[in-house]
C-alpha cells in the first residue's frame, strides 16, 4: 500500500511518497525538489545536508528543477526582442518555493503535484507570465516526474528546462548506454567520440552528450545494479558533471545546451500560449 506522509526537519516541511520498501522526500520550499529516492535498499540520489538546510546555500544534491533554463548565461544576461534582462545559473525556480496542490495515494502509486507561478519579481528577468506544474509519482520502485508547462502570456515563451540529478556514486568512470555517438567536452571545448564511457576525474567544467537516437540512458550505478532514465524526446542533451573528490556524479536531462538564449536560440523550445509544453522523465534501479 503506497502513503504520503509529511514531516518537518530544522525548519524544512517535507513530503514523502512511500510503500513498504521505497520512498520518494520532496521539498516544496526548496525549489520543489525531489531530495531523497530511497529503493531496493540503496540510496539513489546524494545530498549535502549542509547545503540543503541552509536556506542562503544552493543545494548541492537531490534534483534540484532548472527552468525556465539549464545551464549559465554568458554574464547571467540576455537579450529578447531587443531588451536586456539577468538571469541567474539554471534560471528561477530552484531556490524558490513551490505551492503544493495536492497528493494521492492508492493501491498502485503514491504521487505529490506542485506548482510555481511567475511574479513581479520573476518578469524582471523573465518577462513572461507562466505556470509550472511538477507531478511526482512513485510505482513499482520508479520516480517519475511529469512537468507541464503553461504560458499565460500574449506571446511565445522560450524555455529550455532541464534537471540536476546528483547520483550517490563515487566512482568518476561512467560507463553509459546511450544511443550518442559523440560529446562536447567543455573543458577543451572539443567535440569527442563516445564509446561508451567517459572518465570524469578531475574535470572541472562538464561534458554534454547530444546526438543520440533515442533518449533512454542507462549507466552503472554499483556493482550489482544500474540507473535507468527515461526521457522525453525533447531531453536532446545530457549533462555529465562532478566536483572534485565530492561522492557524486551529476547525469542531467537538458532540453538545450548551456547559454541557449545567447547563443544557441535554434535549440530554445517555444511555448505558444494555451498550447502547454508537456515533459516526462522517469529514473530506476535495475540488475545489471
Amino acid at each position: 500500500m503506497y502513503q504520503v506522509k509529511e514531516f518537518d526537519q530544522q525548519g524544512l516541511h517535507f513530503y514523502r511518497l512511500m510503500d513498504e520498501t521505497s520512498f520518494v522526500d520532496v521539498c516544496p520550499t526548496r525549489g520543489g525538489m525531489v531530495t531523497a529516492f530511497h529503493v531496493e535498499g540503496e540510496d539513489v540520489l546524494f545530498m549535502n545536508e549542509e547545503t540543503l538546510f541552509d536556506t542562503n546555500k544552493n543545494v548541492r544534491g537531490g534534483i534540484p528543477v532548472l527552468f525556465p533554463i539549464a545551464g549559465q548565461l554568458t554574464d547571467k544576461s540576455y537579450s529578447w526582442n531587443g531588451i536586456t534582462y539577468p538571469m541567474a545559473n539554471h534560471g528561477l525556480v530552484r531556490t524558490r518555493p513551490w505551492r503544493v496542490i495536492s497528493n494521492v495515494h492508492d493501491s498502485v502509486h503514491a504521487s505529490l503535484k506542485i506548482a510555481f507561478h511567475s511574479s513581479e519579481v520573476t518578469r524582471a528577468s523573465y518577462p513572461f507570465t507562466f505556470e509550472v506544474e511538477l507531478t511526482y509519482t512513485l510505482h513499482e520502485g520508479i520516480l517519475s516526474i511529469d512537468q507541464v508547462v503553461n504560458n499565460r502570456s500574449d506571446q511565445s515563451m522560450p524555455v529550455d528546462p532541464g534537471y540536476h540529478p546528483y547520483f550517490n556514486k563515487k566512482e568518476k568512470t561512467l560507463h553509459l548506454t546511450s544511443k550518442a555517438t559523440q560529446y562536447l567536452d567543455y573543458n577543451d571545448q572539443k567535440i569527442k567520440p563516445f564509446t561508451g564511457s567517459i572518465d570524469m576525474t578531475g574535470l572541472k567544467e562538464s561534458v554534454v552528450l547530444f546526438d543520440a537516437e533515442e533518449t533512454q540512458l542507462a549507466f552503472d550505478f554499483n556493482e550489482d545494479k544500474k540507473v535507468v532514465i527515461n526521457q522525453d524526446p525533447l531531453f536532446r542533451y545530457t549533462v555529465l558533471w562532478v566536483e572534485g573528490d565530492q561522492p557524486f556524479v551529476c547525469v542531467e536531462p537538458w532540453t538545450a545546451m548551456t547559454n541557449a538564449l545567447n547563443e544557441n536560440k535554434e535549440q530554445l523550445l517555444l511555448v505558444k500560449p494555451g498550447e502547454p509544453l508537456n515533459l516526462k522523465m522517469s529514473i530506476q534501479l535495475e540488475k545489471r
